[in-house]
């Protein structure tokens, strides 16, 4: 019987890596020979969207039985469950570690999804200047900050500013956040 656990590393000292799709790779321990392998997921870590799904078909393609992992977005849950693994959630230290619960069975099967998307927390906001005079308004300029989390960007905050006498008002400027991992 072949696990895989999504790791830090290639070795079974290795840390258990929380993340499924973005992991740097997956030890696999072959339990009839006792023999380990590394299947790297470098490729997936820099994707902007279907990284989950292409670890999955990784996985799923080197014949593995048990997936051990720390959270599975809904996306790479639904890939995998096209397979017959078995997939168990585990927040050991190491990959050592998550197999030895596994054989005690004292991990929990995971059927859904074990994250969310959508959770990240956009940070940052805008700001614009009141224009006076008998020229011109300013010009407001904002725009919202980077998602920092699993989930999205955040929404880009920001006014145009108003002119006062008789040249014209400003325009208001602003964005939403960029989506990113942290």
């Amino acid at each position: 019987m072949k696990i895989a656990v999504s790791s830090k590393g290639q070795s079974l000292q290795d840390g258990l890596d929380p993340s499924f799709g973005r992991c740097p790779g997956f030890v696999v321990f072959d339990t009839d020979t006792q023999n380990t392998s590394f299947l790297d997921n470098s490729r997936q870590q820099d994707l902007a969207q279907g990284a989950g799904i292409q670890a999955a078909q990784m996985v799923s393609n080197a014949g593995v039985d048990v997936l051990i992992s720390g959270k599975i977005g809904p996306k790479a849950m639904e890939a995998l469950s096209q397979s017959r693994m078995q997939i168990f959630s585990s927040s050991a230290a190491t990959v050592h570690e998550a197999i030895e619960a596994w054989h005690r069975n004292a991990l929990s099967p995971v059927s859904t999804a074990t994250s969310q998307p959508g959770g990240g927390q956009g940070l940052g906001g805008g700001g614009g200047g009141r224009g006076q005079g008998p020229a011109q308004g300013g010009q407001g300029k904002g725009g919202g900050g980077r998602g920092r989390g699993p989930g999205q960007g955040g929404q880009g905050m920001g006014g145009g500013a108003k002119g006062k006498g008789p040249g014209q008002g400003g325009r208001g400027k602003g964005g939403g956040g960029k989506g990113g991992m942290r």
